[in-house]
């Protein structure tokens, strides 16, 4: 049995329990004394079960106490959620049982057997708020406990002779299951809705906006559902100002990292090749120490504007630092990688960027690495190798490609798998003095 706990996410059994302990006490006071004050002083007069066997006085004394009870076992029960933090379900239900423990002492003590029908509608206004708030398997515990509840008071009333036609007490039993159904399910869609949508906010908040809301699951479209179209609407614009570099138009750091995670676990899955371009401007410092930063923004959207058209379909562009881009390339081993960077090559080579007044073209220096997709482990390995294989092609000028391989060295004895921070400073000491 499948229980949707919206607010399983944000608030816990603990958290729900504590806030409500002040209803059920209110409750307590109002449905308890405020019936016992009113039979006591005479405006209802009205034979229970137990007053008709024990009189008034016991039978109200019996309601009183269980109300004291009730209140004093919710007391301990929220100091010892309050300071541990925690509550299992073995504790939930044991505090669902003593609301209707409560309900039918209060019933058998100061309510004649024809008017019990008064706890299934007290019932009935607790049960959605227990499916909302704590799933179905605690809806349907409750739902059990209040039948087997007011089965036995109308027993227990029966036998004693006191209840005429009990048929009839169970026709109300039977509306009152009917009820509970079609509320249960009324609120399990609400709930449904509200787990969804929380489900895309947590995703939403670590940078995957992916998800879409599915309108089509909702049964009965209502308020929700509206938020869910809202959500859809923005979710395309609140995707690109979180995973793009407003700069070059690129995906930024958290973008890359994001679709490389999940294009190294499809690789893995499909047992296809991956490869990395890393890709770095040549001479990019003298751009901004003779043209200004301004004039380097402009080369820098320029050279995001060149590698997202020389990309293919399915490849990822990324700006993943200054002047440094990444391409991840797809299905791709290590002859289309190198056709890849050759193209991107090509796209700078001999032509001008506009903003440098047409008559200055930046070069690119370009790390590829491939490899076998199996294990989603192989990202980091394919980073330290594209790194390295860049640093080569620095160190001998730059402005070319350099595929890596077994045995090539760019730094003494190099971290397999891990990204080396001494290639990336020597990367950038290289740049600037060229």
């Amino acid at each position: 049995m499948h229980d949707h706990t919206p607010l399983g996410t944000q608030l816990s059994i603990a958290e729900t329990l504590l806030w409500q302990e002040k209803f059920r006490r209110a409750l307590a006071v109002l449905v308890g004394f405020m019936a016992l004050s009113l039979i006591w002083t005479g405006p209802v007069a009205a034979p229970s079960v137990l007053s008709s066997r024990t009189g008034v006085q016991q039978a109200l004394s019996v309601a009183a106490l269980a109300v004291a009870a009730y209140l004093l076992f919710n007391a301990i029960i929220s100091r010892r959620v309050a300071k541990s933090g925690t509550a299992s379900r073995a504790l939930l239900y044991i505090v669902l049982a003593a609301d209707v423990v409560l309900l039918f002492t209060v019933l058998f003590a100061a309510t004649p057997p024809s008017e019990y029908v008064r706890g299934l509608i007290l019932a009935t206004f607790a049960l959605p708020f227990t499916r909302l708030y704590f799933g179905r398997r605690a809806t349907v515990v409750s739902v059990a406990a209040v039948a087997l509840g007011y089965t036995t008071l109308i027993g227990v009333a029966t036998n004693l002779g006191l209840l005429d036609a009990p048929q009839e007490q169970f026709w109300n039993l039977g509306i009152f299951l009917l009820g509970t159904l079609l509320l249960g399910e009324l609120y399990g869609e609400v709930a449904g809705q509200m787990d969804r949508m929380l489900a895309l906010f947590e995703r939403a908040q670590e940078g995957d906006f992916s998800g879409a809301y599915d309108e089509s699951l909702d049964r009965m479209p209502d308020p929700i559902t509206m938020i869910g179209r809202s959500y859809n609407t923005m979710r395309v614009r609140l995707q690109s100002l979180v995973l793009t570099d407003a700069l070059s138009g690129c995906f930024n750091r958290r973008g890359f990292d994001q679709l490389c995670a999940r294009e190294v676990s499809r690789a893995v899955r499909g047992r296809y090749p991956i490869a990395l371009l890393a890709i770095d401007g040549d001479q990019f410092k003298r751009v901004n120490d003779e043209f200004g930063h301004l004039t380097g923004d402009e080369v820098l959207r320029g050279i995001g504007a060149r590698l997202r058209e020389m990309a293919r379909a399915g490849d990822v562009v990324a700006r993943t630092g200054g002047d440094e881009f990444e391409i991840l390339a797809p299905d791709t081993n290590a002859a289309g990688a190198q056709i890849l960077a050759d193209r991107v090559q090509a796209a700078f080579r001999g032509k001008p960027f506009d903003s440098l007044g047409g008559v200055r073209s930046v070069s690119v220096s370009i790390g590829i690495a491939s490899v076998d997709a199996d294990t989603d482990q192989i990202l980091s390995t394919l980073i330290a190798r594209a790194d390295e294989a860049l640093y080569v092609a620095k160190r001998n000028g730059g402005d070319r490609c350099q595929l890596w391989e077994p045995g090539l060295r760019g730094l003494d004895d190099p971290l397999p798998g891990q990204r080396s921070i001494d290639a990336t400073l020597l990367i950038d000491t290289l740049t600037e003095d060229q």
